[in-house]
């Protein structure tokens, strides 16, 4: 006669079985309960959270991650152990290599002295135009940062004047020239000169303003004045005659704007009959730039 099988007898072999044939996935859950009550913990490799936090498992026990590794190195942590710290490799920059950059030359000086054509009055309504004849010449240089161009203008004053330091601005001739540190000396009188001189007295106080300029190492160069209402083609003749005399180059304005008018009356240029327009100064320097240019400029 057999035995009958218990039911307690089956349910422990089924039990058994399963517990001999541990599984293959990947994920197994953290607790298995057996029909005898006994709990078994299932040890699973889990990488370690970014951040620090605790994982409480059913049965109690709970485990710390570690806080992330600072951005020079990593700290890798595998079923609750941490490894030590790897060094990242630090890159060292590489030396920039820079070019030595030369310090430009000083700038050569150029002074412009003259009467009120010069220092740019305003024909009509007077105070000084935006942009004068020395203004225009130094923006109309070939290479204008290479020059300082200063305006030595006086409203009203002559050639003798200027010689004698008596324009209300600068000192004696002599004076001025010691002191400047101009290169190019450009002087435009004849207007006022041919109220208050004799042509004598013009061309002997030219001859001396270039003398002197010479003998302090200045390069002269006169500028005939422009047309007027008046003939002042006599003023501009003397000056170049000294110029000749002096071999000295002249910037010929009188002559220049003369043929600019091609026949129109000269208060299309000096409408108050002395001062030029606004246009015509600025036309004025960028003749004067231009033959400077040819004469001093490679």
């Amino acid at each position: 006669m057999k035995q009958p099988i218990y039911p307690s007898l089956l349910a422990m072999t089924l039990i058994l079985a399963a517990c001999g044939g541990g599984g293959g996935s990947g994920e197994a859950p953290a607790t298995t309960s057996t029909a005898s009550g006994v709990q078994q913990v299932a040890m699973a490799a889990e990488s370690a959270p970014a951040a620090s936090s605790a994982t409480v498992s059913p049965a109690g026990a709970t485990s710390t991650s570690t806080a992330t590794a600072s951005p020079t190195q990593s700290t890798t942590e595998t079923s609750g152990t941490t490894t030590s710290p790897v060094q990242q490799p630090v890159s060292t920059p590489t030396p920039v290599q820079t070019t030595p950059v030369t310090a430009p030359a000083t700038p050569e000086v150029i002074e412009y002295y003259g009467d009120s054509t010069v220092w740019g009055y305003r024909t009509n309504t007077g105070g000084q135009v935006s942009v004068p004849a020395p203004a225009a010449f130094a923006a109309a240089l070939p290479n204008p940062s290479a020059y300082v161009v200063r305006n030595e203008g006086v409203s009203g004053t002559t050639a003798c004047e200027l010689l004698n330091g008596t324009d209300g601005r600068h000192p004696r001739w002599s004076e001025q020239m010691a002191a400047s540190k101009a290169r190019y000396v450009f002087v435009n009188h004849g207007i006022n000169d041919q109220w208050k001189m004799d042509l004598n007295t013009y061309k002997g106080c030219l001859r001396s303003l270039a003398q002197t300029a010479k003998q302090y190492g200045k390069q002269m160069i006169f500028e005939t004045p422009n047309p007027t209402r008046d003939d002042v083609s006599v003023m501009a003749n003397a000056m170049k005659e000294v110029a000749a005399q002096e071999n000295l180059p002249v910037v010929d304005q009188y002559t220049y704007l003369r043929q600019y008018l091609n026949g129109q009356s000269v208060f299309s240029i000096v409408p108050d009959g002395l001062h030029p327009t606004d246009a015509v100064y600025i036309l004025k320097g960028k003749y004067a730039a231009g033959v400077f240019a040819s004469l001093f400029i490679k």
